[in-house]
């Protein structure tokens, strides 16, 4: 078994949860595991164990720059990375890239040497900038030569394998975040205006989705849907993205990003999950990343044996309704959506003991061994 792991996190890792159930299940294998990150905050650096060698490189990536700033910005961080790689790489370490991001600024470099690539996004290509088709970095061979391909749900695995020809089937590691000590119900201790939120519903049912709020994540609908319940029922969205177009609902409350693992105090308050995509097109991923999706919330809100509602995707369907914690509503309409929360209400006690049996049926820690062995 590998015994040293360079985890390249270009990227926040506050916005990656996954990244730090990895690095726990690694430490627990008894590797030595750097974290390589273009930035790492004094609260980032609280979350992250003890036991990680932490390399920040004081450069922050940011989504919204320019392509002369980003690229520019590449070029610095590429530079950081292999310098600090080249200072610990040895003949028994791994590098695992996490995402496309990380793979963007290590570059065509990567191929000599030993590493894991782990694919968030479910896409057949990785370009530097847009979809500009001579400045893509080849994921078809960068993933040939990786020690093991690793996504996080079964049907992108299947994809991934006859999109590139791959001889073996990736691994999967489903984006279950690390287990936390909260419990049911659980205090508010990192947010004042979640805190103020979560208070004032005490004595109503809290219909809760988190993440990010997209195009390719719907949310109004359930605001609507929500809003016909009247007020024995909250919608709350607790998200980082722009949400002032859902703020006209009475019953629907926003909460800021809250740095995890403590947006978990707020989840344990939930009374219903929302999970909801959509397929869009034109983006860096194939339109089947939604339907085909794999998000930490299944886990998050399973953690707390909390019932969820979804559209009817695959990725929604084969897990919440095949493992019967949560209902599917076929159509994106409000009526739809009341009946999946009123099937919940009258399959709760099912609902949430299945919920719990699939949080702890979830556990990667033996795929991740098999992902460092020689």
């Amino acid at each position: 078994m590998i015994r040293k792991v360079i985890v390249v996190q270009v990227d926040s890792i506050s916005n990656y949860p996954p990244t730090l159930s990895l690095i726990e299940k690694l430490i627990n294998l008894g590797t030595k595991v750097y974290l390589l990150s273009s930035q790492i905050s004094e609260e980032e650096n609280n979350i992250i164990p003890n036991e990680v060698i932490k390399l920040s490189l004081g450069i922050p990536y940011n989504y919204d720059s320019g392509v002369f700033y980003k690229t520019k910005n590449l070029l610095i961080i590429r530079k950081k990375i292999w310098d600090n790689i080249d200072s610990i790489y040895d003949e028994n370490t791994i590098i695992w890239v996490m995402s496309n991001i990380a793979l963007k600024h290590l570059g065509k470099r990567l191929l000599r040497y030993r590493y894991n690539i782990h694919l968030f996004e479910l896409m057949d290509e990785v370009y530097y900038f847009g979809k500009i088709p001579f400045l893509k970095i080849g994921l078809a061979n960068i993933c040939k030569n990786a020690n093991k391909v690793i996504t996080c749900e079964y049907n992108r695995a299947q994809i991934t394998k006859v999109w590139f020809k791959l001889n073996n089937l990736p691994l999967v590691i489903v984006n279950r975040p690390r287990k936390s000590n909260f419990m049911k119900n659980n205090s508010i201790t990192h947010s004042h205006v979640a805190k103020e939120v979560i208070n004032n519903l005490k004595n109503r049912k809290i219909i809760l989705y988190q993440g990010i709020v997209d195009k390719e994540r719907p949310i109004e609908v359930i605001s609507k849907a929500v809003e016909l319940l009247g007020k024995e029922y909250a919608f709350v969205v607790m998200t980082a993205s722009k949400v002032d177009f859902i703020e006209k609902y009475e019953n629907t409350f926003i909460i800021p990003f809250v740095l995890p693992p403590y947006h978990l105090e707020i989840t344990s308050n939930a009374y219903i999950g929302v999970l909801i995509y959509s397929p869009v097109y034109g983006e860096f991923a194939s339109p089947l990343n939604s339907i085909y999706c794999a998000p930490n919330k299944l886990y998050e809100y399973s953690q707390f044996c909390i019932p969820m509602i979804g559209n009817d995707i695959p990725g929604l369907k084969y897990t919440i309704e095949y493992n019967f914690m949560g209902d599917c509503f076929k159509h994106f309409n409000e009526n739809e959506i009341i009946k999946s929360i009123k099937n919940c209400e009258i399959n709760y006690k099912e609902y949430s003991k299945n919920a719990g049996k699939f949080y702890l049926e979830s556990d990667c820690q033996n795929i991740v061994k098999l992902a460092i062995t020689e």
